[in-house]
């Protein structure tokens, strides 16, 4: 099945297959994914991510310490790397490292999950695979997108954020263009200890949303945006300024302070979003890739791969934004992929379920990774990335 078509009406079986789990894992209450709970990951991971020790060797000391700092307060800049680190990723005129230091440990985690996913991706039931997502059980809850207030803030009818995760705005008598806390998007977390880096996954923005969206980012202190998709008026309205480099958006002045498009026709951006009435500012990478066909999967693997390379030296204290046009297929791919290779990396082998993991992401928002075709390409990606990483330097 193709990703959602401009078509508002459209309603696809796999997104509109709205799900509910027989009980509520501690990954998915609302505790867990409310703006206070996206709280700094530890240093050292507990059974639920598997291989804290590790981690201590794959960044210096003096990144892992800035993980473990508290929450910054609204309005401070959550975009400096991790002190002591040669690259940082928030520099759109740098590339990431083309050699990524591995621990021993390191090499053999690599190695055994290039076995599995090197021969998984082979077989021939991988499409039967998929087929199992589809059958979720009892739906879950979603009533807040259906209020009269929010439907025109869906993109897609169907595509619709679940209750106990969906991310909540602070609520504003100061917005110019929204009364009350929903936006269409939802917190995803892969672990329930958080060792990876968690997300927020939304709908390209609609025009009458923009303000929604820098709210979000601000609010939550988004590190990066990820856009996997292109912008037009049917999949993802202009919510940067373009043209003339700055803009205003509600109360919140977004201005794009630099930019570049690298050898992997990634646009990387620079942008500061300021608050109208602290005049706080927050800083934020923007990493758009239009490219990646809606209705297929891109041709290599490479560009993807170099998004996970730069977001890898990224902190992970508050969540990234992902978002394609509806939010569930691109975005999901990509998420699966970025969150699979960071869990190898601490050693956690349950990371080689994509299945599982993708069971998981559908229990926190509907229809992520939306075709088969995105379902092996996150095998295929993974499996060359992994490569890559044993080849590099060992």
């Amino acid at each position: 099945m193709a990703e959602k078509s401009g078509n508002k009406q459209d309603i696809s079986d796999e997104a509109s297959r709205v799900l509910r789990l027989p009980s509520q894992s501690a990954a998915t209450t609302p505790q867990a994914t409310t703006g206070n709970a996206v709280a700094s990951r530890a240093s050292t991971a507990s059974g639920g991510g598997g291989g804290g020790g590790v981690l201590a060797k794959v960044r210096a000391a003096a990144s892992l310490s800035s993980r473990s700092q508290p929450r910054q307060e609204l309005g401070s800049s959550s975009r400096a790397p991790a002190p002591g680190a040669a690259f940082d990723p928030f520099d759109v005129d740098a590339d990431p490292p083309s050699q990524l230091e591995l621990t021993p440990e390191q090499v053999g985690h690599c190695s055994d999950a290039l076995a599995h996913f090197e021969k998984r991706k082979r077989r021939s039931d991988l499409s039967e695979e998929f087929g199992s997502l589809s059958d979720m059980g009892l739906m879950k809850r979603i009533s807040v997108a259906h209020y009269p207030v929010n439907r025109e803030k869906n993109r897609y009818i169907d595509v619709l954020p679940f209750d106990d995760t969906r991310v909540k705005l602070k609520s504003t008598t100061t917005s110019l263009t929204s009364n009350n806390d929903y936006i269409n998007a939802s917190f995803i977390k892969a672990t329930e200890d958080n060792s990876v880096a968690t997300f927020i996954c939304t709908q390209g923005p609609l025009v009458n949303t923009f303000e929604d969206f820098w709210e979000m980012v601000y609010q939550y202190q988004c590190p990066a945006i990820v856009m996997v998709t292109q912008f037009d008026s049917v999949k993802c309205d202009k919510y940067l300024p373009l043209h003339n480099g700055r803009g205003a958006y509600g109360k919140y002045n977004v201005k794009i302070m630099k930019k570049r498009k690298d050898n992997h026709q990634l646009w990387l951006r620079n942008v500061q979003v300021q608050n109208k009435e602290s005049g706080k500012v927050h800083s934020v990478l923007h990493i758009e890739y239009p490219d990646w066909p809606d209705h297929g999967v891109p041709t290599n693997t490479d560009a993807v791969r170099q998004i996970w390379k730069r977001l890898h030296h990224i902190p992970t204290e508050h969540p990234i934004v992902v978002h394609c046009s509806a939010g569930i297929g691109r975005t999901g791919t990509y998420i699966t992929i970025h969150t699979a290779i960071e869990r190898i990396l601490l050693g956690d082998k349950r990371s080689y379920d994509i299945v599982k993991t993708v069971k998981n992401f559908r229990s926190q928002r509907p229809g992520m990774v939306q075709t088969e075709q995105q379902y092996k390409f996150c095998y295929q990606v993974i499996a060359d990335e992994l490569k890559y990483l044993l080849n590099s330097d060992h």
